[in-house]
C-alpha cells in the first residue's frame, strides 16, 4: 500500500499551511479595500478549500521518499512455549 510518507507529511503540512496564509492575507488585504469581512471569509473559504482538495486525499506526490523497512524476523523463533501451570486441588474439609 503506497501511503504517505515522513517527507511528504512534512511537505503536506507546509503547504496546507501556505495556501491558508496566503489566502488569508489577501483575502484581508481584499477585504480592507472594499470595507467588507465577507470577502476576507470567502477567501478563507477558499483557501480552506482548495487546501483540503491538496492535502487531505494520499496523492501519489505525497510519497516520493518511500521508507525501506527491514524484513521481518520470524515469529516462531520468539515465541517461547510457556508451561501451564497447574492449580493445586485444597484438600477437603471433614466434619
Amino acid at each position: 500500500v503506497d501511503a504517505m510518507d515522513f517527507k511528504g507529511q512534512m511537505y503536506c503540512e507546509r503547504t496546507f499551511q501556505a495556501v491558508v496564509i496566503l489566502f488569508g492575507l489577501v483575502g484581508f488585504v481584499a477585504g480592507y479595500i472594499q470595507q467588507d469581512f465577507r470577502l476576507t471569509f470567502l477567501f478563507l473559504c477558499a483557501g480552506g478549500g482548495l487546501s483540503a482538495v491538496v492535502c487531505l486525499p494520499d496523492w501519489p506526490w505525497w510519497n516520493r521518499h518511500p521508507l525501506t523497512w527491514l524484513p521481518a524476523e520470524d515469529d516462531d523463533d520468539e515465541v517461547e512455549s510457556k508451561p501451564e501451570k497447574k492449580k493445586k486441588k485444597k484438600p477437603a474439609k471433614s466434619k
